[in-house]
């Protein structure tokens, strides 16, 4: 626990997985320079649901004993953020492997890697943000091609039945996406994932 803040470190959990995968998929770690020297540690996530950033939120005050502020964001309609200002927690999720700055490179932490569950619990993150609910299915969008490859060979690991990475285009730019299974933990898309199923059937 740090005493300047009184942060406490989390050790490594299926909610610190949860997190990652949602900042892999709607956030950002950024580190901005102060006036006076020095720098700003800021986490941010975006979304439509201002509930779901107050429940994540939550995470982060059970997981650290810290948490940050959800407000509007000013540029862009029907959009909430939720802003993390704290070094600690800033190096802890660099260090667990996610990037500063633009996403370039993404690749699942290696001690996410590790452990099926923990794996599991990051892409229920990170389909909670950048995937949605085909009937029994996950369709889940990348830019990175190598980045769902990666992910595939996990979903193998796991029996979840993807399917190889296809593209697709948006604005003239490529996407690629796959879709599984679903049997993930999701939190923010399991009650309309219930919803889709029984439209299905």
């Amino acid at each position: 626990m740090t005493k300047r803040s009184e942060v406490k470190i989390s050790t490594i959990s299926n909610d610190v997985a949860y997190l990652s995968g949602v900042v892999t998929g709607d956030g950002a770690i950024s580190m901005l320079k102060r006036k006076k020297g020095g720098y700003h540690y800021i986490i941010r996530i975006y979304s439509n649901s201002e509930d779901y950033l107050n429940y994540l939120n939550q995470t982060f005050k059970s997981l650290f004993n810290f948490g940050g502020k959800v407000d509007k964001d000013k540029r862009k309609e029907n959009t909430y953020r939720l802003i993390i200002q704290n070094a600690a927690i800033f190096f802890y999720f660099t260090q667990l492997g996610l990037p500063v700055g633009k996403k370039k490179r993404l690749s699942i932490p290696r001690i996410i890697k590790l452990d099926v569950e923990l794996f599991l619990n990051y892409l229920a993150g990170l389909s909670d943000t950048d995937g949605h609910v085909c009937g029994k299915r996950i369709q889940l969008k990348q830019k990175s091609r190598k980045f769902l490859n990666e992910i595939t060979s996990m979903l193998v690991r796991a029996n979840m039945n993807p399917n190889t990475p296809k593209v697709n285009y948006t604005n003239l730019k490529p996407f690629y996406y796959i879709r599984f299974d679903n049997k993930l933990p999701l939190r923010r898309l399991s009650s309309s994932a219930g919803r889709a199923s029984e439209a299905g059937n």
